[in-house]
């Protein structure tokens, strides 16, 4: 049975990150993206603990009128400095106060996990930073486990 189970006041913590940022980037080059991202680490034999993360930074629309975004790829590896040379390093990365989701489910059915925090965020009068962090814990064709982190902004 699905579930999505939220909770609030919680931190994401990253520890010896790497960090490639692609800047208003094309929904349909998205992918490609992030297996060039998969490629590159395992080209330069990166020992990584835990998850791809990735951070969306909202949707934009270019001149145009192409939809694009602000999306950053992060993994946590062992002796993170030595690739300081291909993408950015961050010792630690925190990021406060998001309001949190679990969903575990089909992976088509995730959209109804972002409906539940819009309408966490709505109900409680908050606003978002516009950014959402997902953390992918398991991944199959039929279930997925998938952690989000969305910040409530501080006014």
């Amino acid at each position: 049975m699905p579930q999505i189970i939220l909770a609030t006041n919680k931190k994401l913590v990253l520890k010896n990150v790497l960090r490639r940022e692609l800047q208003n980037i094309e929904f349909d080059k998205l992918n490609d993206e992030i297996n060039k991202f998969g490629i590159l680490l395992d080209k330069l034999s990166v020992q990584t603990f835990g998850p791809l993360v990735t951070k969306n930074g909202g949707v934009n629309i270019n001149n145009e009128g192409t939809l694009t975004t602000d999306y950053d790829l992060l993994v946590q590896a062992h002796d993170y400095k030595q690739y300081k040379s291909s993408f950015e390093v961050i010792e630690r990365l925190e990021v406060l106060n998001c309001i949190y989701v679990r969903f575990e489910g089909n992976p088509d059915e995730v959209q109804f996990a972002h409906s539940k925090l819009d309408l966490y965020f709505y109900e409680n009068d908050l606003e978002s930073t516009d950014e959402i962090y997902s953390i992918m814990v398991e991944d199959s064709e039929h279930h997925s486990i998938i952690d989000i982190f969305r910040p409530v902004r501080i006014l």
